[in-house]
């Protein structure tokens, strides 16, 4: 492989072909929740990561995993409206991306926890409770705003635990798709300024009064971050991301640190945490490389970001005692099979499904 720094494109023409390095950007923010979880969940020493505890208390690695993903689906998902925006076929090629995946992997899981951590056994799969989970979480509890905690779990399973915790993410994207509609939907003017203009105007609604938005909205710098994805779709024939450019940033970053520091005593804030990462995930995102042809056509991250959680626990029940590092490296040879096989079996084949049927 071979990372190309010298003649940078436009942000455009960087998602409008598949020359792109937007899937490793994914695989690499899904291997970071994984380790952000190991660390959290090993039955040793409990503790934050490295960088979380670098970040703390304004992010920790899982959150800035997670907002690079939010950053990200909102470049593409706007791209997907913009390309054909109409609400049905919208609609089919969101549902087709994530719910089989998902329905597979909690049906998989959830038969693996009942069977092997439960006292009933595989006669547990008889109730009504581990069913109620499978169908629930895979319809993303219809984007309720809130979850009862017992649809999250099944009682006696894995000592009670939330069977898949970081789900919680999805059933907020899912919120942000219905929003991404509602303003194709009503767009009075061309698409592409309508968007921008509409996304500019609701992010800075959720920051400066978060109230407005209270009913729809949990997690304001996720909400923010998929709208700024949004933004810079509709910047992104002209926007450039270069060494230069993430240079720039740092350099903002920085001056924000100095002013933060002053005032607080602390130098990292939120606003400096998510320059930088942007900025660099854009950057690797966008560049060219040589090689990774398989990479570029494959998407392992979802896979990986769905199964981590429920294989982490089970590792964890089924082994001795084990530290974060080696938990991580006895979950991932589980891991990475089924994100592999997740990828070629259900989730690539679903989506060519979804392509032909709005071929006719």
């Amino acid at each position: 492989m071979v990372f190309k720094l010298k003649g940078s494109r436009t942000l455009g023409h960087a998602i409008d072909s598949h020359e792109n390095g937007f899937n490793v950007v994914r695989l690499l923010c899904a291997l970071l929740v994984v380790v952000y979880h190991a660390y959290q969940l090993n039955t040793v020493a409990p503790r934050p990561d490295p960088i979380s505890s670098f970040t703390a208390p304004h992010a920790d690695l899982g959150s800035i995993a997670v907002g690079i993903f939010f950053i990200i689906s909102g470049l593409f998902i706007t791209q997907s409206w913009m390309r054909d925006p109409h609400l049905a076929r919208f609609a089919l090629r969101r549902v087709a991306r994530i719910v089989p995946g998902l329905f597979v992997c909690l049906l998989a899981t959830t038969v693996c926890a009942v069977s092997l951590y439960s006292a009933e056994g595989v006669a547990g799969m008889l109730r009504a409770e581990p069913w109620r989970y499978i169908g629930g979480a895979s319809v993303l509890h219809w984007l309720q705003y809130n979850i009862a905690p017992q649809e999250l779990r099944i009682a006696g399973v894995l000592a009670g635990q939330d069977l898949n915790g970081p789900l919680w993410t999805l059933y907020w994207e899912g919120r942000m798709y219905v929003m991404l509609a509602l303003i194709g939907l009503a767009a009075m003017m061309p698409m592409r300024t309508w968007i921008r203009g509409a996304a500019l105007f609701l992010l800075l609604a959720a920051n400066l009064f978060p109230e407005v938005l209270s009913g729809f909205i949990w997690e304001v710098r996720m909400w923010s971050l998929f709208l700024t994805g949004m933004i810079l779709y509709t910047l992104a024939p002209q926007l450039r991301i270069g060494l230069v450019h993430v240079l720039c940033a740092l350099v903002l970053a920085g001056l924000n640190w100095t002013r933060s520091l002053a005032i607080t005593g602390h130098g990292l804030t939120w606003f400096g945490i998510a320059l930088a990462m942007a900025a660099c995930a854009l950057w690797i995102g966008a560049a060219r490389y040589d090689g990774m042809r398989h990479m570029r056509r494959h998407d392992y991250s979802f896979g990986i970001y769905i199964y981590h959680w429920p294989v982490l626990l089970m590792v964890r029940a089924a082994w001795p005692p084990m530290d974060a590092l080696p938990l991580l490296g006895v979950a991932m040879l589980v891991i990475t099979p089924l994100a592999m096989l997740s990828w070629h079996l259900i989730e690539a084949p679903a989506q060519q499904l979804a392509r032909r049927l709005l071929k006719r």
